[in-house]
């Protein structure tokens, strides 16, 4: 079992980077980045996790989600309160995105 000292705590951080080639030769890197840190009350991993899964069962139970199954959270009925209802817990990414207007001289997935 993992015990924290009581000058310790975890921390969460994720980093996204996706980088867009267009038909029109220019370019974006999209960067999105979260970094949380446990308290004396909680983990990270507790917020980022626990949360998450209130704010879903939520979303269920008030029937505001009607879909069933395993759904996955590309669909704006379900990211987009469930985003809104992490921020309120001071859960939120920061995101920037470069534009770059250079030609492609080749771009191979």
């Amino acid at each position: 079992q993992l015990t924290f000292k009581d000058h310790e705590r975890d921390m969460v951080l994720m980093h996204h980077g996706i980088q867009a080639a267009f038909e029109d030769g220019s370019r974006e890197t999209h960067h999105s980045s979260l970094q949380i840190f446990g308290d004396s009350k909680m983990t990270a991993m507790c917020k980022t996790v626990g949360y998450t899964a209130a704010v879903g069962t939520k979303l269920l139970l008030s029937e505001k989600i009607n879909e069933k199954g395993v759904l996955l959270p590309t669909n704006k009925d379900i990211y987009e309160p469930c985003l809104e209802a992490l921020e309120k817990e001071g859960i939120k990414f920061n995101e920037e995105i470069l534009m770059d207007r250079e030609e492609i001289q080749q771009f191979i997935f």
